[in-house]
């Protein structure tokens, strides 16, 4: 690439006399520009972009102020100016070929906001703090490794490219390619570097000038600089911090400020984004003066520590306007100063360079100590730039690094007096710069950061709690301490990589850190002491919680101290004699036992310690002690000992576990319950003592000091100590049986305590599974641990890795764990795959295993022996083999053959013996036995030559007793142990004689099993016991029967008469005795025959079938009830809800839908209950109200019997043919047809419309007769009462019309609009929602792939019977109002289906017109003869339904698009229809091909497009004859010009295409015929079957309820859901002949219905109305509703939102963004910057979007959370996301982070709860625990 010299080249002209780029030049030409020059520019300037303004709406007294900073504006006209300045006229040009070079940077250095989506790799990355961001992810290696996920806190940056995070695979395809060009630029000149460094050093100087919170700064900066003309004006600036709420903030803007609700809101959530807000814009008096009333208010504290902090005020300062403008430009100056920085490299040194400068004002130094005296966003612009300009080049990120390390101490001071969050100070930049291994390194050697970080702690955090050398936390901790724990996490990330090669620098500045590390546990040693209550309990809880905080936080510390110091033999001895000296300084508890005494044991003699830990105070922490347990470990390494590592002065080993030894007799007295009186603080720190977080470096050190203790003390006196301090040196005595005493106090907890120092022995013994304890590496470690905790259960994932400590390598961890256990995968979609162990592993189970509890070890010790007992092998528990010891540690294993030992067991043996002993439980004996097995199997192993346990049991006569013991019965529950025992002595005692001897000994010890002398093994005893009971009850049985046959035989000779007439054949008898039902069914009538024997519910020869009484129970009283009608009245539970599951109907823009739970009560026990549930509720005073008040009647309510959420009842009603009695009307029988009811139909019609002449609609609607007369069919009143079937008036109970208006009055409650409170709305609206509950369960039924006829569950059952039956008797119970209210609807339905006045059949909802033509039209005609059409099924609802569905087919065939063929090939239609068309007479093949060409939409449009093509064809060749005949006939004219001729053509075109389309659009040419054969018909035909699916299925629930006739047996089946059994069973014809013949009615109505004017004369092309509109088309079929796709990697979801900005602050990113998962849309949730009114009340942006998308309920995703939540109108419930990981577990919150899956099946079941209008329920069935943290659901 050529050199590019902008020194050559010219300024276009195109600036204006204010922009100084002009003077610039010439200055710098001159070399007189100085960053004065820019700096005034940027002053003068920034005023003009930044203004404000007032906007008095609604309220005049209160203002609103809008402050806006014209950043577009500012850019063009400063920064654009200075990049100019800077590159040339045409900087953008030089930018792009700068990225053309191809120098990118090998760094990414992406900042990261916060939610942004991080990943880290598992196997590459060297710390958890290596991520990546989205783009260098993708294009990546690590996408293909095992890989985490999270969300970012902001502040920090991407690591790709750097060397020293990732093991393997360091570059993305991007930032390899900057890796392999050169560092220089031929594009980046000198001069170009020289103006860079001016632009820069005024950016700095601006910036640092101007951005302080503080206005003295400002001030001085703005001297004699005033506006010309303009009055000075000043801004209130109010300031964020943590110490004060939203809602306290927002009451002082509105009390004091006088600011309005909503603007209050937004100022906060401003506060709350950018840290800082313009409250007011006046004169400076009427800002101080505000000023001064902020401070002053009173504001209570969120944090109830009465701190400094807490109690004061909120920050505000009063500002120039004109320094506002400054920092908003100055802000802008620095984003673009960071985004420029990235450009290249050579622009990152010219800022390095600037900023190292220690004189300069915008130094390093500067900048680090002034980020506390900025806001939120200032702080994050400068973290930002440090970041882009400092970090993405290892030299300069060094040099951050120790200035950064220089000032750390005063830097985190300036943290612990602010109040902000960590991830807004500078101290933040410590995980960027000290996770850098080699930068960690540099900085202990150089810069003494290991000691400044500890010392800094130690000054700050520590000190002032020091009374006695000792930590003293009080109970009001202030937060600086918890502020200052950051410190530690530092620390933590300073000791993450051990060094590969020590340097002595290194090695003094690690020692250094050492001694302060120790220097704090030191002080830490014995903190927060406690002594045992004996008097009284405790006054008050002691301070606990602090000492365990900074337990946990230094934990990790002190193991990667530990770790560093195992690597080099230098640092280690070092480090161990200053942990010496640091010991014998501190002398807790073994400086208080200054007395010692001798104890005799087996004529062993300790000189002890007299120490009572049951009256001194005792500490759980020893942090001193147990460091010196972990560096004692690898001693060994480098060939030292105890001897040898430390010359002079130390700790004897006996001094060394005093206090470890102190502790564990604490832990064994509480155990034994001597320390109750001492509270739950106790119990809480034995229980952090011992968990996962905290058991490393306490109850694991703890046990590795023990046993160096045993391994450097003599066994025997070594076993004194521990019996000393476990005051058991009496129990051991053989004479101590003798001397008990009941009176003896401490003999209380004795066997407790017994058990505990047995359990600790074996604790000691058997606890190898530690590297340096024993041959074992750290994986054998985790294996050990993961085998214990599979014995217990089965784990999942997740809680194996909870159970587990961190670790920093996942992956090693998994591959242990695949290696012990075996992954079975979940069978159900919400169940989790389990981990179950190997089948071989089982042996290494040890019940005593440390870091088991009480409840663990017992739920394991059951599991086993089950798990044993099934397989058939000894009931018990024995040890397994152990591991073994390392040199230094041999000694432990001969505390199994000492003579304390020895004496201990035999003891135990004895007591066990004798039976009157006091002193001893069945535990004991199991420990004992467990000590025992350890002894034998370590003899076995052959690890140690000195051991002979078998040689010394046999001094004590062991296995005798234990032969002796086998046949006890009061330890009967361990027998199979001592079987287990006794046959390891066995195999021992085998192992000591000769072949021979052994073969003889092995054969007897057989022998000796096999014969009666060896006790029976726990299953053997069952057994035979079990068969002793089967002989007792066998005999027992035999005996009874025997008994039985006498007694029958003794009755036989008593009765022998009667028993010889059973002898009568029974042929023989009188034939003609009959029973009661046998007599009516061979008399039953020939119309009862057929009736019964019918399919169809409907029609002719219908089914006629008399439902049985329904009894019920009341669930309130228990009392039987019968639904009748005029019995009691019953009612269900029932659940209201607006509905948009289902597309609403056109005209309302939510439905209303009922469901309920079917259980039934009396209506006066329901009244009672509803009651005392009311008065219940207000009787909860703390109980979080509703933040919108609902109508009384509208409360919610749960069910008294399955809690099933309610908020109505619905009255049961007795079945319809109670009230109607059905008629059966046969073939042949002289019928009203269904042409003349149409015509009946249309003259009612014709009658409704009538306008009225009175008020009384009765008298202006003639009778029956009448309107029948008037359509000329008077003669047939009879024929036409006989298909209506009126009645009189139905009279229903009081107390039913009571609880149905009740209902309705819910309904109408739910219902989307506004009506009048009148019972016409009430009545339409129970139509409405019948409608819509029958559809919406045909809908979930065809969702879950169930027929409509299948057994229904109760609450559907329950709910469709009640609704419909109410619905009909509604219709039939008419008040003179209803009938006169329901007039208007009853006439624009009549005139839509019959008259042709509304749209046509393809906009018609046909079964909702269906349903409520039937419930209103026969009640209305009917009216002024004061009768009532009750609807059961008769042949005018049987004609009502064949019209619609006519008018459904009719739909169908004009929507019908036929199948397109490819290449000429045959469409693909199925046999079954094609030979079911072909047997159709021609004559009805021609009438449905005629209607289909007439009428289909795509026939017509495919004859359209063949007319005009036609018409184009014949138009050629006309105007070719035309044009030739003129050629000839006429003179040659003068040829036009091009222009001329193409008008002409272009105007004859026009006037041609517009005939053509304003002709043709819905006309078309009746010569044309599309192609109809035998394939297209056919195709229609399934098409047709396929549409009316639906409708049929609606509409034999609907008269399934109506009609009680029972679904064919052949229904049941799901194949037998077809087409042609539901027109069966609603006695429909199901061929096409008998709808397209026509000699019949049913053609001319199909033809009625098609030849709608908005039909037929639609314009094909657009698909709209004649008049323009488009079509509101329903379809014959809803598609399923379902909710949104979503992608099947998390991953894809996350990234899509991660650049969505907050609509209300484009500046900012979302920071809870939320997918609606039923529309899609992303919603920033739970943000006061997003919070419209609803009812005049602000809500959350998602309650908001729910009320209008999914009628106030909705299912939502929160994405960076993977967290479902259904959300209702102020409440809602978090659930389980439908995403799961490998091993079949969710992740709430991604905090595993493992990649995740969309689950099919989960998904499947969420939608199917959204479908079947659930989420109410599950909300309230969540809710209802009691442990739910109450949440401000309309926030969200």
């Amino acid at each position: 690439m050529e050199r590019f010299d902008l020194e050559d080249v010219v300024a276009p002209p195109t600036h204006t006399a204010e922009t100084p780029l002009k003077d610039w030049r010439l200055k710098y030409q001159a070399g007189t520009i100085q960053k004065q020059d820019f700096t005034d520019f940027f002053q003068k300037q920034s005023r003009k972009y930044f203004h404000y303004h007032y906007e008095a709406e609604q309220d005049t007294t209160r203002p609103s102020l809008r402050c806006t900073y014209n950043e577009a504006g500012a850019k063009e006209h400063i920064i654009n100016v200075l990049m100019e300045f800077v590159l040339g006229d045409n900087p953008k040009i030089v930018l792009d070929k700068l990225q053309q070079e191809g120098n990118t940077a090998t760094v990414c250095g992406k900042v990261f906001k916060n939610g942004e989506p991080t990943y880290s790799c598992r196997e590459c990355g060297m710390d958890p703090t290596c991520v990546l961001c989205v783009n260098c992810f993708k294009q990546s290696a690590h996408r293909y490794h095992k890989y985490k996920m999270s969300t970012s806190g902001g502040g920090g940056c991407c690591d790709c490219g750097d060397e020293e995070a990732w093991k393997k695979d360091h570059y993305c395809e991007e930032h390899l390619r900057g890796k392999e060009n050169p560092k220089g630029s031929t594009i980046i000149t000198d001069a170009i570097k020289e103006r860079c460094e001016l632009a820069f050093t005024a950016i700095l100087t601006f910036s640092v000038n101007f951005l302080e919170i503080e206005p003295n700064a400002s001030l001085e900066c703005l001297d004699g600089d005033v506006d010309d003309g303009e009055e000075a004006c000043f801004c209130t600036v109010l300031y964020n911090d943590e110490s004060h709420t939203f809602d306290q903030v927002i009451q002082t803007l509105t009390k004091i400020a006088k600011c309005r609700q909503k603007d209050a809101m937004e100022i906060v959530a401003s506060i709350d984004r950018e840290g800082r807000a313009v409250v007011k814009c006046d004169t400076f008096s009427e800002c101080h003066q505000l000023q001064e009333a902020i401070e002053k208010q009173g504001v209570l504290s969120l944090s109830t520590l009465q701190t400094a902090r807490a109690a004061q005020s909120l920050r505000v300062s009063v500002l120039n306007i004109r320094a506002v403008a400054c920092q908003q430009l100055a802000l802008q100056l620095l984003t673009w100063f960071q985004e420029f920085l990235i450009k290249h490299c050579v622009f990152r040194q010219i800022f390095a360079r600037l900023i190292m400068d220690r004189k300069a004002p915008y130094s390093v130094r500067h900048i680090l100590e002034y980020d506390v005296k900025l806001w939120k966003t200032a702080r994050t612009c400068w973290h930002r730039l440090l970041i882009s300009g400092m970090l993405m080049e290892y030299d300069n990120k060094r040099a951050l690094a120790q200035e950064f390390s220089k000032h750390y101490a005063s830097v985190v001071q300036d943290f612990i007096r602010d109040d902000h969050e960590h991830s807004f100070s500078i101290i933040s930049l410590s995980v960027q710069l000290f996770t850098v291994p080699s930068i960690a390194h540099y900085l202990m050697a150089n810069e003494g950061i290991f000691h400044k970080l500890l010392h800094t702690f130690y000054h700050v955090a520590v000190e002032t709690y020091i009374k006695n050398k000792t930590l003293q936390f009080s109970k009001t901790v202030n937060v600086s301490f918890k502020r200052a724990a950051y410190i530690l996490y530092d620390l933590r990330y300073i000791l993450s990589f051990k060094p590969d090669v020590w340097t002595d620098p290194l090695r003094e500045g690690f020692l250094e850190g050492c001694k302060a590390l120790l220097k704090l546990l030191n002080v830490m040693q014995g903190m927060e002491s406690t002594t045992r209550q004996t008097g009284q309990h405790m006054d008050y809880e002691p301070e606990w919680e602090c000492a365990f905080n900074l337990h946990i936080k230094l934990a990790t510390t002190i193991t990667l101290v530990l770790d560093w110091c195992a690597t080099d033999a230098a640092v280690l001895t070092k480090l161990y004699q200053m942990v010496m000296r640091y010991l014998c300084s501190n002398g807790f508890i073994v400086d208080s036992a200054t007395k010692r005494e001798e104890r005799h044991v087996a004529g062993h003699v300790a000189e002890c310690f007299i120490y009572d830990v049951s009256s001194r105070p005792v500490s759980i922490h020893l942090p001193l002690s147990r460091f010196f347990a972990g560096i004692y470990l690898h001693l060994g390494t480098f060939g030292l000992t105890f001897d040898n590592a430390v010359a002079g002065n130390k700790r004897t080993p006996e001094e060394i576990i005093e206090p470890i030894l102190c502790t564990q007799t604490m832990i064994a007295q509480v155990h034994a319950g001597m320390w109750r009186r001492n509270g739950y603080s106790l119990l809480h720190q034995l229980y952090f003592y011992r968990i996962v977080r905290c058991r490393s470096e306490m109850l694991d050190r703890d046990i590795i000091g023990l046993q160096i203790g045993a391994a450097l003390i003599e066994s025997n006196q070594y076993l004194i100590h521990i019996l000393n301090k476990f005051n058991l040196i009496k129990w051991i005595q053989s004479d101590y049986e003798k001397e008990l005493t009941a009176q003896a106090v401490e003999d209380d907890y004795m066997l407790s305590m017994i058990e505990e120092f047995l359990e600790l022995l074996i604790v000691i013994i058997g606890e190898r599974y530690v590297p340096g304890v024993s041959n074992v590496t750290e994986e054998d470690r985790t294996k050990k641990e993961i085998i214990q905790l599979l014995c217990s259960k089965p784990y999942s994932h997740s809680e194996l890795n909870r159970a587990l400590p961190d670790t920093y390598n996942d992956t090693a961890v998994e591959d242990v764990i695949d290696s012990v256990a075996i992954f079975k995968k979940p069978q159900k979609s919400d169940a989790k795959g389990v981990y179950e162990l190997k089948e071989e592993l089982y042996d290494e189970y040890n019940m005593y295993f440390y870091h088991y509890t009480k409840e663990e070890k017992s739920k394991s010790e059951e599991t086993q022996r089950s798990r044993r007992k099934s397989k058939n092998e000894l009931v018990c528990c024995p040890p397994p083999k152990l591991p073994k010891l390392t040199d230094g540690f041999v000694s432990i294993a001969n505390l199994l053959q000492c003579d304390v030992m020895m004496t201990i067991l035999t003891t135990v043996l004895d007591r066990a013996i004798d039976t009157s002993s006091k002193s001893f439980a069945e535990n004991h004996l199991q420990e004992a036995l467990y000590l025992i097995g350890y002894g034998l199997q370590e003899e076995q192993s052959g690890y140690y030559p000195f051991l002979s346990f078998y040689v010394q049991s046999q001094k004590y006569n062991m296995l005798s007793k234990l032969e002796e013991l086998s046949r006890s019965a009061r330890v009967e529950a361990h027998r199979d142990f001592l079987l287990w025992t006794i046959k390891k002595f066995k195999e021992l005692q085998a192992k000591d004689k000769s072949n021979e001897d052994a073969e003889a000994c092995s054969m007897s010890a057989d022998g000796d099993l096999s014969e009666i002398s060896r006790p029976l093994t726990a299953a053997e005893q069952e057994k035979k016991e079990k068969e002793e009971r089967a002989r007792l009850a066998a005999e027992r049985r035999a005996k009874i029967m025997a008994q039985m046959q006498n007694a029958q035989n003794n009755f036989m000779k008593s009765n022998a008469e009667m028993f010889a007439s059973a002898n009568v054949p029974a042929a023989s008898r009188d034939s003609t005795t009959t029973m009661e039902w046998q007599d009516d069914g061979t008399n039953m009538d020939e119309e009862g025959a057929v009736a019964y024997n019918s399919l169809a519910c409907l029609g002719v020869e219908r089914r006629l079938q008399q439902p049985e009484e329904q009894s019920y129970k009341c669930i309130l009283c228990f009392e039987d009830c019968t639904v009748t009608k005029d019995g009691p009245t019953l009612v269900y539970s029932a659940f209201v809800q607006k509905s948009k599951v289902l597309t609403p109907d056109t005209r309302y823009p939510s439905s209303v839908h009922t469901s309920s739970c079917g259980h039934v009560m009396h209506v006066d026990c329901w009244q009672e209950y509803y009651i005392n549930e009311e008065s219940k509720e207000q009787r909860r005073p703390h109980r979080s109200r509703q933040p919108f008040p609902q109508a009384p009647q509208s409360t919610e309510f749960q069910c008294p019997y399955c809690r099933c959420l309610s908020n109505s009842v619905l009255p049961l009603s007795a079945p319809l043919s109670k009230y109607s009695m059905p008629m059966v009307i046969h073939k042949g029988d002289e019928l009203f047809p269904i042409d003349m009811w149409i015509e009946v139909m249309k003259t009612l019609s014709d009658e409704l419309n009538m306008p009225s002449l009175e008020d009384n609609f009765e008298d202006s609607l003639p009778p029956a007769h009448t309107i029948l007369s008037r359509a000329n069919l008077c003669a047939n009143i009879e024929q036409f009462e006989r298909i209506a079937q009126p009645i009189d008036p139905v009279e229903l109970p009081a107390s039913w019309n009571t609880f149905m208006q009740r209902y309705i009055k819910s309904v109408c409650q739910h219902a989307p609009t506004e009506f009048e409170k009148s019972e016409k709305v009430g009545l339409l609206w129970l139509w409405h929602t019948c409608i819509y509950t029958v559809q919406a369960l045909e809908v979930y039924l065809r969702a879950v792939n169930k027929p409509f006829s299948c057994e229904m569950s109760i609450r559907h059952k329950s709910c469709l019977s009640g609704l419909i039956r109410a619905s009909c008797l509604s219709g039939a119970n008419l008040s003179s109002a209803d009938v006169a209210s329901l007039k208007k609807a009853a006439a624009q339905m009549l005139d839509t289906v019959f008259k042709q006045k509304s749209g046509s059949v393809v906009e018609w909802n046909c079964f909702s017109i269906m349903v409520q033509m039937i419930c209103i039209v026969p009640n209305l005609l009917f009216s002024s003869s004061h009768k009532a059409v009750v609807a059961n099924g008769s042949m005018m609802d049987f004609y009502t339904m064949q019209l619609f569905f006519m008018a459904n087919m009719v739909k169908a065939i004009v929507l019908f698009e036929p199948p397109t063929t490819d290449n000429g090939m045959a469409m693909d239609v199925d046999e079954e229809y094609e030979q079911e068309v072909k047997d159709l007479p021609q004559r009805i093949l021609d009438n449905i091909a005629e209607f289909y060409r007439k009428y289909n939409f795509a026939a017509r449009r495919q004859a359209l497009s063949t007319t005009q093509q036609q018409q184009k064809q014949q138009a050629r060749p006309q105007s070719e004859t035309q044009s030739q005949s003129q050629s000839q006939s006429q003179p040659q004219t003068p040829p036009k010009s091009d222009e001329a001729s193409t008008q002409e053509t272009q105007s004859t075109d026009t006037i041609s295409l517009n005939d053509e389309a304003t002709t043709s659009a819905h006309s078309v040419d009746d010569s044309i015929k599309v192609p109809c054969d035998l394939k297209t018909i056919a195709a229609l035909y399934e098409h047709i079957k396929m549409e009316m699916t639906e409708f049929l299925r609606c509409c034999c629930l609907f008269f399934h309820f109506v009609t009680d006739v029972e679904f064919p047996d052949e229904h049941s089946n799901a194949n037998m859901d077809s087409y042609k059994g539901m027109c069966e069973y609603l006695g429909l014809e199901h061929g096409l002949q008998a709808y397209f013949d026509s000699a019949g009615c049913f053609a001319s109505i199909l033809e009625t219905f098609a030849s709608h004017p908005d039909i037929v004369y639609c314009d094909l092309v657009t698909k709209k109305k004649r008049c323009g509109r488009d079509f509101a088309l329903v379809p014959c079929t809803l598609p399923i509703p379902k909710l949104v796709d979503l992608p099947e990697d998390y991953s894809d979801l996350i990234n899509t939102v991660s650049d969505f900005v907050c609509p209300n602050s484009e500046r900012e990113e979302m920071k809870t963004p939320t997918m609606c998962l039923i529309c899609g849309k992303i919603i920033c949730a739970q943000s006061f910057c997003c919070q419209p009114e609803l009812d005049g009340r602000a809500v959350g942006a998602c309650t908001y979007h729910a009320h209008f998308c999914g009628a106030e309920i909705s299912v939502l995703l929160r994405v960076r959370d993977c967290q479902i939540i259904y959300l209702g109108r102020s409440k809602g419930c978090f659930v389980q996301p439908p995403y799961l990981d490998q091993y079949g577990e969710t992740d709430m919150g991604l905090r595993r982070g493992n990649p995740l899956r969309l689950c099919p099946e989960r998904y499947q079941k969420l939608q199917l709860t959204w479908l079947s209008h659930g989420l109410y329920e599950e909300i309230a069935r969540l809710n209802d625990n009691t442990s739910v943290v109450p949440t401000q659901w309309h926030h969200m």
